[in-house]
């Protein structure tokens, strides 16, 4: 009998991880094929993982419509991919965000915004998004420090910082 529930309890740890781990298997196939220039197979892998809701796929298809790599360059695809992302705490696409602001990539320029989303990426852990978060607080107005600091308290408000 507590075989049998032994049994039970492992084969349901099993189905609880098993779509975890071949989800993260695609995403880093899909790494891997980026890497060596292989753009239709790193978009195979990580759009059906990206419209499941995976952030990091997300922010990799935001990453190839910001710059390109293997699909037409297309801000306003890679502002949607960046914002399901950086909304789930993702960094390196609140790091994304953060440049579409600060060089008006397919909206207004902000410097603001941009200020905003860069000091969220360092929260957590982008250190990259410091010369954003620098070049931004460069370009800020009368107000602009208040209201950057507005919508990074907004963020924390809704989302957690990412250990």
């Amino acid at each position: 009998m507590i075989h049998a529930t032994m049994r039970k309890a492992l084969f349901a740890a099993f189905l609880a991880v098993a779509p975890a781990c071949a989800q993260a298997q695609n995403f880093l196939s899909g790494l891997k094929a980026f890497e060596q220039r292989d753009y239709p197979t790193a978009l195979a892998n990580w759009w059906p993982l990206a419209v499941d809701g995976d952030a990091r796929s997300q922010a990799s298809l935001g990453f190839m419509y910001y710059s390109g790599a293997g699909v037409p360059r297309d801000d306003a695809q890679s502002l949607d991919w960046f914002r399901k992302a950086a909304a789930a705490g993702q960094p390196t696409a609140q790091f994304f965000l953060g440049l579409h602001y600060l060089f008006g990539r397919g909206v207004t320029k902000d410097a603001a915004f941009a200020h905003a989303w860069c000091d969220i990426a360092m929260s957590n852990g982008y250190e990259d998004a410091l010369y954003c978060r620098e070049e931004a607080a460069s370009q800020m107005k009368l107000g602009d420090r208040a209201r950057s600091a507005a919508l990074s308290a907004e963020f924390y408000r809704k989302q957690s910082v990412r250990p």
